[in-house]
Protein backbone atom coordinates (compact mmCIF):
# COMPACT_ATOMS: atom_id res chain seq x y z
CA UNK A 1 0.00 0.00 0.00
CA UNK A 2 1.34 3.03 -1.26
CA UNK A 3 0.89 5.94 1.13
CA UNK A 4 -0.02 9.78 0.23
CA UNK A 5 3.06 11.86 -0.34
CA UNK A 6 5.96 12.08 -1.76
CA UNK A 7 5.01 12.74 -4.81
CA UNK A 8 7.43 13.32 -8.03
CA UNK A 9 8.59 16.97 -8.18
CA UNK A 10 9.10 16.90 -11.93
CA UNK A 11 11.99 19.48 -13.41
CA UNK A 12 10.07 20.19 -16.82
CA UNK A 13 13.21 20.30 -19.06
CA UNK A 14 11.41 20.26 -22.23
CA UNK A 15 8.90 23.12 -21.59
CA UNK A 16 12.03 25.12 -20.14
CA UNK A 17 13.55 24.35 -24.22
CA UNK A 18 10.65 25.70 -25.60
CA UNK A 19 9.88 28.76 -23.93
CA UNK A 20 13.31 29.44 -23.02
CA UNK A 21 13.02 29.88 -19.06
CA UNK A 22 15.72 28.40 -16.39
CA UNK A 23 14.20 26.26 -14.32
CA UNK A 24 10.37 25.01 -14.16
CA UNK A 25 9.43 22.45 -11.78
CA UNK A 26 5.81 20.71 -11.64
CA UNK A 27 4.48 18.87 -8.25
CA UNK A 28 2.52 15.77 -9.75
CA UNK A 29 -0.22 15.40 -7.11
CA UNK A 30 -1.69 12.71 -9.54
CA UNK A 31 0.86 10.75 -8.30
CA UNK A 32 -0.65 9.95 -4.97
CA UNK A 33 -3.02 6.44 -4.41
CA UNK A 34 -6.39 7.50 -5.80
CA UNK A 35 -5.10 10.21 -8.16
CA UNK A 36 -4.96 13.79 -6.57
CA UNK A 37 -3.85 15.78 -3.33
CA UNK A 38 -7.15 14.87 -1.53
CA UNK A 39 -4.85 11.74 -0.54
CA UNK A 40 -3.12 14.23 1.71
CA UNK A 41 -6.24 14.96 3.60
CA UNK A 42 -7.92 12.16 3.76
CA UNK A 43 -5.63 9.56 5.19
CA UNK A 44 -5.28 12.11 8.17
CA UNK A 45 -9.31 12.09 8.44
CA UNK A 46 -8.90 8.23 8.69
CA UNK A 47 -6.42 8.17 11.39
CA UNK A 48 -8.11 10.73 12.93
CA UNK A 49 -11.60 8.85 13.34
CA UNK A 50 -9.53 5.83 14.46
CA UNK A 51 -7.81 7.69 17.39
CA UNK A 52 -11.21 8.66 18.99
CA UNK A 53 -12.20 5.19 18.33
CA UNK A 54 -14.88 6.35 15.40
CA UNK A 55 -16.33 3.30 13.69
CA UNK A 56 -18.07 5.31 10.24
CA UNK A 57 -16.48 8.59 8.66
CA UNK A 58 -20.10 10.28 7.48
CA UNK A 59 -18.47 12.28 4.45
CA UNK A 60 -19.94 15.18 1.75
CA UNK A 61 -17.84 16.80 -0.64
CA UNK A 62 -15.89 16.52 -4.17
CA UNK A 63 -15.52 13.21 -6.06
CA UNK A 64 -11.69 13.52 -5.51
CA UNK A 65 -12.31 14.47 -1.95
CA UNK A 66 -14.33 11.17 -1.84
CA UNK A 67 -12.32 8.71 -3.59
CA UNK A 68 -9.48 9.29 -1.79
CA UNK A 69 -11.68 8.62 1.39
CA UNK A 70 -13.10 5.46 -0.09
CA UNK A 71 -9.86 4.46 -1.05
CA UNK A 72 -8.44 5.11 2.60
CA UNK A 73 -11.07 3.67 4.50
CA UNK A 74 -10.92 0.16 2.77
CA UNK A 75 -7.47 -0.08 3.60
CA UNK A 76 -7.86 0.56 7.27
CA UNK A 77 -10.99 -1.76 7.83
CA UNK A 78 -13.16 1.29 8.74
CA UNK A 79 -16.74 1.88 7.03
CA UNK A 80 -17.80 5.12 5.04
CA UNK A 81 -20.80 6.88 4.87
CA UNK A 82 -21.66 9.20 1.84
CA UNK A 83 -24.22 11.54 2.09
CA UNK A 84 -26.23 11.39 -1.01
CA UNK A 85 -28.56 14.72 -1.45
CA UNK A 86 -30.80 15.80 -4.95
CA UNK A 87 -29.07 15.81 -8.25
CA UNK A 88 -26.08 13.62 -6.88
CA UNK A 89 -26.05 10.20 -8.67
CA UNK A 90 -22.84 9.72 -9.19
CA UNK A 91 -22.86 8.68 -5.77
CA UNK A 92 -24.74 5.64 -6.36
CA UNK A 93 -21.79 4.15 -8.54
CA UNK A 94 -18.93 4.11 -5.66
CA UNK A 95 -17.50 0.90 -4.42
CA UNK A 96 -19.64 -2.06 -2.89
CA UNK A 97 -18.06 -1.12 1.06
CA UNK A 98 -19.32 2.62 0.53
CA UNK A 99 -22.77 3.07 2.22
CA UNK A 100 -25.27 5.83 1.43
CA UNK A 101 -27.24 8.57 3.72
CA UNK A 102 -30.11 9.08 1.29
CA UNK A 103 -31.26 12.74 1.28
CA UNK A 104 -31.85 12.66 -2.47
CA UNK A 105 -34.99 15.24 -1.47
CA UNK A 106 -33.04 17.56 0.24
CA UNK A 107 -30.55 20.57 -1.37
CA UNK A 108 -26.94 20.34 0.05
CA UNK A 109 -26.68 22.12 3.50
CA UNK A 110 -25.39 25.33 2.88
CA UNK A 111 -23.18 25.45 6.47
CA UNK A 112 -21.75 22.48 9.19
CA UNK A 113 -23.97 23.57 11.73
CA UNK A 114 -26.99 22.03 8.99
CA UNK A 115 -24.86 18.79 8.39
CA UNK A 116 -24.84 18.48 12.41
CA UNK A 117 -28.50 18.18 13.00
CA UNK A 118 -28.87 15.20 9.80
CA UNK A 119 -29.25 11.20 11.11
CA UNK A 120 -25.56 11.22 12.72
CA UNK A 121 -25.02 9.32 15.96
CA UNK A 122 -22.13 9.48 18.50
CA UNK A 123 -20.17 6.42 16.84
CA UNK A 124 -19.88 8.24 13.54
CA UNK A 125 -17.24 10.89 12.77
CA UNK A 126 -18.85 13.58 10.12
CA UNK A 127 -16.21 15.01 7.38
CA UNK A 128 -17.32 17.30 4.83
CA UNK A 129 -14.80 18.84 2.69
CA UNK A 130 -14.05 22.56 3.19
CA UNK A 131 -15.91 23.18 6.08
CA UNK A 132 -14.27 21.19 9.17
CA UNK A 133 -10.77 19.89 9.33
CA UNK A 134 -9.40 22.96 9.46
CA UNK A 135 -5.80 21.90 11.16
CA UNK A 136 -5.60 18.61 9.34
CA UNK A 137 -6.10 20.25 6.40
CA UNK A 138 -3.12 23.19 6.66
CA UNK A 139 -0.96 20.25 7.93
CA UNK A 140 -2.13 17.84 4.82
CA UNK A 141 -1.61 20.67 1.97
CA UNK A 142 1.42 22.45 3.81
CA UNK A 143 3.37 19.14 3.61
CA UNK A 144 2.94 19.92 -0.65
CA UNK A 145 5.36 23.00 -0.13
CA UNK A 146 7.86 21.30 2.80
CA UNK A 147 8.41 18.34 -0.53
CA UNK A 148 9.02 21.16 -2.85
CA UNK A 149 11.39 22.88 0.09
CA UNK A 150 13.11 19.63 0.36
CA UNK A 151 13.19 18.67 -3.21
CA UNK A 152 14.86 21.82 -4.59
CA UNK A 153 18.34 23.11 -4.13
CA UNK A 154 17.60 26.99 -4.56
CA UNK A 155 14.57 28.31 -3.23
CA UNK A 156 11.61 29.00 -5.57
CA UNK A 157 11.14 32.35 -6.92
CA UNK A 158 7.19 31.86 -7.99
CA UNK A 159 4.23 29.11 -7.31
CA UNK A 160 1.07 28.62 -9.25
CA UNK A 161 -2.07 26.42 -7.88
CA UNK A 162 -5.42 26.80 -8.07
CA UNK A 163 -7.90 26.49 -5.20
CA UNK A 164 -6.85 28.99 -2.78
CA UNK A 165 -9.42 27.58 -0.27
CA UNK A 166 -7.16 24.62 0.30
CA UNK A 167 -3.61 25.87 -0.47
CA UNK A 168 -3.53 29.66 0.15
CA UNK A 169 -2.70 29.56 3.55
CA UNK A 170 -1.43 26.15 4.04
CA UNK A 171 1.25 26.79 1.37
CA UNK A 172 2.18 30.02 2.71
CA UNK A 173 2.74 28.92 6.48
CA UNK A 174 4.76 25.78 5.36
CA UNK A 175 6.96 28.77 3.51
CA UNK A 176 6.99 30.95 6.62
CA UNK A 177 8.08 28.47 8.80
CA UNK A 178 10.56 27.93 6.23
CA UNK A 179 11.97 31.20 6.24
CA UNK A 180 11.75 31.71 10.25
CA UNK A 181 14.52 28.48 9.79
CA UNK A 182 16.60 29.52 6.69
CA UNK A 183 16.02 33.06 6.40
CA UNK A 184 14.94 31.28 3.11
CA UNK A 185 12.44 34.07 0.92
CA UNK A 186 9.09 33.07 0.25
CA UNK A 187 7.92 32.54 -3.34
CA UNK A 188 5.18 34.73 -5.03
CA UNK A 189 2.51 33.00 -4.63
CA UNK A 190 -0.44 32.85 -7.20
CA UNK A 191 -4.14 31.38 -7.13
CA UNK A 192 -5.61 31.00 -10.67
CA UNK A 193 -8.83 30.17 -11.50
CA UNK A 194 -10.53 29.83 -14.88
CA UNK A 195 -12.68 33.43 -16.09
CA UNK A 196 -15.79 31.21 -16.12
CA UNK A 197 -16.03 31.17 -12.36
CA UNK A 198 -18.13 33.70 -10.69
CA UNK A 199 -16.16 33.40 -6.79
CA UNK A 200 -13.16 35.01 -8.17
CA UNK A 201 -11.86 37.78 -6.18
CA UNK A 202 -9.11 40.59 -7.57
CA UNK A 203 -6.41 38.86 -6.19
CA UNK A 204 -6.80 35.48 -8.23
CA UNK A 205 -5.08 35.17 -11.96
CA UNK A 206 -7.62 34.35 -14.39
CA UNK A 207 -7.53 32.50 -17.45
CA UNK A 208 -9.74 32.35 -20.06
CA UNK A 209 -10.56 28.89 -22.25
CA UNK A 210 -7.74 29.46 -25.35
CA UNK A 211 -4.76 29.45 -22.30
CA UNK A 212 -6.33 26.70 -20.32
CA UNK A 213 -6.22 24.74 -23.53
CA UNK A 214 -2.79 25.39 -24.82
CA UNK A 215 -1.20 24.84 -20.85
CA UNK A 216 -2.85 21.54 -21.54
CA UNK A 217 -1.56 20.79 -25.18
CA UNK A 218 2.31 21.67 -23.78
CA UNK A 219 2.28 19.39 -20.50
CA UNK A 220 1.14 16.13 -22.86
CA UNK A 221 2.80 16.72 -25.68
CA UNK A 222 6.24 18.17 -24.25
CA UNK A 223 6.21 16.69 -20.28
CA UNK A 224 3.54 13.43 -21.46
CA UNK A 225 1.37 14.22 -18.18
CA UNK A 226 -1.88 12.64 -18.09
CA UNK A 227 -4.61 14.50 -16.34
CA UNK A 228 -7.83 16.37 -17.62
CA UNK A 229 -7.95 19.45 -18.98
CA UNK A 230 -9.25 21.65 -16.19
CA UNK A 231 -5.92 20.49 -14.26
CA UNK A 232 -3.98 22.41 -16.48
CA UNK A 233 -5.17 26.04 -14.76
CA UNK A 234 -2.07 26.88 -12.58
CA UNK A 235 0.08 26.15 -16.03
CA UNK A 236 -1.88 28.49 -17.46
CA UNK A 237 -1.39 31.25 -15.22
CA UNK A 238 2.57 30.66 -15.77
CA UNK A 239 1.80 30.77 -19.70
CA UNK A 240 -0.29 34.23 -18.72
CA UNK A 241 2.44 35.64 -16.67
CA UNK A 242 5.00 34.34 -19.23
CA UNK A 243 3.63 36.10 -22.34
CA UNK A 244 3.26 39.39 -20.53
CA UNK A 245 7.08 39.46 -19.76
CA UNK A 246 6.22 39.08 -16.11
CA UNK A 247 8.58 35.74 -15.63
CA UNK A 248 12.38 35.91 -14.49
CA UNK A 249 14.84 33.73 -14.87
CA UNK A 250 14.17 32.19 -11.51
CA UNK A 251 12.89 28.73 -10.39
CA UNK A 252 8.95 28.48 -11.11
CA UNK A 253 6.89 25.68 -9.20
CA UNK A 254 3.40 24.55 -10.83
CA UNK A 255 1.46 22.62 -8.32
CA UNK A 256 -0.93 20.43 -10.52
CA UNK A 257 -3.69 18.86 -8.44
CA UNK A 258 -4.10 15.58 -10.21
CA UNK A 259 -1.49 15.46 -12.97
CA UNK A 260 0.58 12.60 -13.36
CA UNK A 261 3.31 10.93 -15.39
CA UNK A 262 2.13 8.43 -18.57
CA UNK A 263 4.07 5.58 -17.68
CA UNK A 264 2.77 2.02 -16.90
CA UNK A 265 4.55 -0.11 -13.95
CA UNK A 266 4.57 -3.96 -14.34
CA UNK A 267 6.13 -7.30 -13.58
CA UNK A 268 7.73 -8.70 -16.34
CA UNK A 269 6.33 -12.45 -15.96
CA UNK A 270 8.80 -13.85 -18.55
CA UNK A 271 11.31 -12.72 -20.97
CA UNK A 272 8.94 -13.38 -24.34
CA UNK A 273 8.01 -9.52 -23.44
CA UNK A 274 11.04 -8.24 -22.92
CA UNK A 275 13.83 -10.54 -23.78
CA UNK A 276 17.27 -10.91 -21.72
CA UNK A 277 19.57 -9.42 -24.06
CA UNK A 278 17.72 -6.23 -24.52
CA UNK A 279 16.60 -6.08 -20.31
CA UNK A 280 21.02 -6.20 -20.38
CA UNK A 281 21.14 -3.69 -22.39
CA UNK A 282 19.19 -1.21 -20.70
CA UNK A 283 20.73 -1.91 -17.28
CA UNK A 284 24.05 -1.55 -19.45
CA UNK A 285 23.20 2.03 -20.68
CA UNK A 286 20.59 3.28 -17.77
CA UNK A 287 22.66 2.80 -14.57
CA UNK A 288 25.62 3.97 -16.93
CA UNK A 289 29.46 3.75 -14.75
CA UNK A 290 27.94 1.71 -12.24
CA UNK A 291 27.15 -1.77 -14.80
CA UNK A 292 28.96 -4.75 -13.75
CA UNK A 293 30.19 -7.34 -16.22
CA UNK A 294 27.73 -8.28 -18.54
CA UNK A 295 27.59 -12.27 -17.29
CA UNK A 296 27.12 -11.03 -13.45
CA UNK A 297 24.38 -8.75 -14.56
CA UNK A 298 22.86 -11.63 -16.93
CA UNK A 299 22.91 -13.95 -13.41
CA UNK A 300 20.84 -11.29 -11.73
CA UNK A 301 18.56 -11.25 -14.54
CA UNK A 302 17.62 -15.09 -14.50
CA UNK A 303 17.31 -15.24 -10.64
CA UNK A 304 15.30 -12.33 -10.72
CA UNK A 305 13.01 -14.09 -13.28
CA UNK A 306 13.06 -17.40 -11.24
CA UNK A 307 13.20 -15.99 -7.71
CA UNK A 308 12.77 -12.50 -7.40
CA UNK A 309 11.10 -10.04 -10.04
CA UNK A 310 12.12 -7.60 -12.66
CA UNK A 311 9.57 -4.16 -12.60
CA UNK A 312 9.23 -2.26 -16.21
CA UNK A 313 8.02 1.64 -16.52
CA UNK A 314 7.15 2.40 -19.80
CA UNK A 315 5.42 4.66 -21.46
CA UNK A 316 3.47 3.40 -24.92
CA UNK A 317 6.62 1.47 -26.21
CA UNK A 318 9.35 3.49 -24.97
CA UNK A 319 11.09 1.64 -21.48
CA UNK A 320 11.88 4.50 -19.82
CA UNK A 321 12.80 2.26 -16.10
CA UNK A 322 14.24 -1.47 -14.91
CA UNK A 323 14.21 -2.80 -11.64
CA UNK A 324 15.60 -5.73 -11.29
CA UNK A 325 15.25 -7.71 -7.83
CA UNK A 326 17.09 -10.62 -6.84
CA UNK A 327 16.24 -13.52 -4.22
CA UNK A 328 18.89 -13.83 -1.46
CA UNK A 329 18.00 -17.30 -0.09
CA UNK A 330 16.99 -16.34 3.19
CA UNK A 331 14.20 -15.33 5.17
CA UNK A 332 15.69 -14.02 8.29
CA UNK A 333 19.17 -13.87 8.57
CA UNK A 334 19.34 -10.95 6.03
CA UNK A 335 16.25 -9.18 3.90
CA UNK A 336 14.76 -12.06 1.58
CA UNK A 337 15.43 -9.50 -1.45
CA UNK A 338 17.92 -7.60 -2.62
CA UNK A 339 17.54 -4.96 -5.22
CA UNK A 340 20.38 -5.75 -8.17
CA UNK A 341 19.82 -2.70 -10.60
CA UNK A 342 17.62 0.03 -10.83
CA UNK A 343 18.24 2.60 -13.96
CA UNK A 344 16.34 5.22 -16.12
CA UNK A 345 16.27 6.60 -19.48
CA UNK A 346 18.15 9.89 -19.14
CA UNK A 347 15.82 11.90 -20.80
CA UNK A 348 13.31 10.60 -17.95
CA UNK A 349 14.76 11.79 -15.43
CA UNK A 350 13.43 14.02 -12.82
CA UNK A 351 9.78 12.64 -13.23
CA UNK A 352 10.16 10.69 -9.53
CA UNK A 353 9.90 7.11 -11.76
CA UNK A 354 12.96 5.76 -9.83
CA UNK A 355 11.06 6.43 -6.27
CA UNK A 356 7.80 4.41 -7.59
CA UNK A 357 9.75 1.62 -9.33
CA UNK A 358 11.14 1.18 -5.48
CA UNK A 359 8.16 1.33 -3.45
CA UNK A 360 6.47 -1.22 -6.12
CA UNK A 361 9.71 -3.75 -5.53
CA UNK A 362 9.24 -2.86 -1.79
CA UNK A 363 5.70 -3.72 -1.52
CA UNK A 364 6.15 -7.01 -3.54
CA UNK A 365 8.97 -7.45 -1.17
CA UNK A 366 6.76 -7.18 1.95
CA UNK A 367 9.49 -4.45 3.28
CA UNK A 368 11.99 -7.72 3.28
CA UNK A 369 13.85 -6.02 0.83
CA UNK A 370 17.97 -4.03 0.87
CA UNK A 371 20.01 -2.42 -1.46
CA UNK A 372 23.42 -0.95 -2.39
CA UNK A 373 24.87 2.47 -2.60
CA UNK A 374 28.13 3.54 -2.69
CA UNK A 375 29.28 5.87 0.20
CA UNK A 376 29.74 8.73 -1.86
CA UNK A 377 26.66 9.05 -3.02
CA UNK A 378 25.10 11.40 -0.25
CA UNK A 379 22.07 12.40 -2.63
CA UNK A 380 20.94 8.81 -3.26
CA UNK A 381 21.56 7.86 0.08
CA UNK A 382 19.44 10.78 1.96
CA UNK A 383 16.61 9.73 -1.30
CA UNK A 384 16.53 6.19 -0.03
CA UNK A 385 16.54 7.13 3.95
CA UNK A 386 13.55 9.44 2.81
CA UNK A 387 11.46 6.25 1.34
CA UNK A 388 12.20 3.77 4.78
CA UNK A 389 15.87 2.36 4.19
CA UNK A 390 18.75 2.66 7.00
CA UNK A 391 22.20 2.82 6.48
CA UNK A 392 22.59 -0.60 8.36
CA UNK A 393 26.50 -2.21 6.97
CA UNK A 394 29.26 -1.66 4.81
CA UNK A 395 29.85 -4.53 2.12
CA UNK A 396 33.62 -5.94 1.44
CA UNK A 397 34.08 -8.11 -1.03
CA UNK A 398 37.06 -10.74 -1.37
CA UNK A 399 38.81 -10.34 -4.78
CA UNK A 400 41.54 -13.12 -5.62
CA UNK A 401 44.05 -11.18 -7.92
CA UNK A 402 45.87 -13.62 -9.71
Amino acid sequence: MKNSGKTPLLRARNIEKKLGIKRLYIKLEGANPSGSKHDRLAWRIVFSAMSQDKSNIIADGSKPYIKALSYYTEIYHINLTVIQFKNQLWKSELGSHVKRLDYTGKAKPKTYNLYQKLDIEDKDYLAVEGMNHIELKSIAFGSIADEIIAKMKYPANTLFYTHKEDYQNSIYNAYLKNYMKTSQELPELFSVMSSKKSNSSENDLLVDDDLIAEAYSMLSKFEHLKMKKKAAIPFAGFLAKFKKGEISKGHHVIVLDTAKTRVDIRRLENFDDISKDQLLDYVDHYLDRYSDPVEDAKDALENAMEKGFILVASRGEIVDGVCVVVHMGFSQFIPTYHLAYIGMNPKSKGRGLGTELIEYAVDLADGKISLHVDLDNYRAKKLYEKMGFKHVYNRMIFQNEE
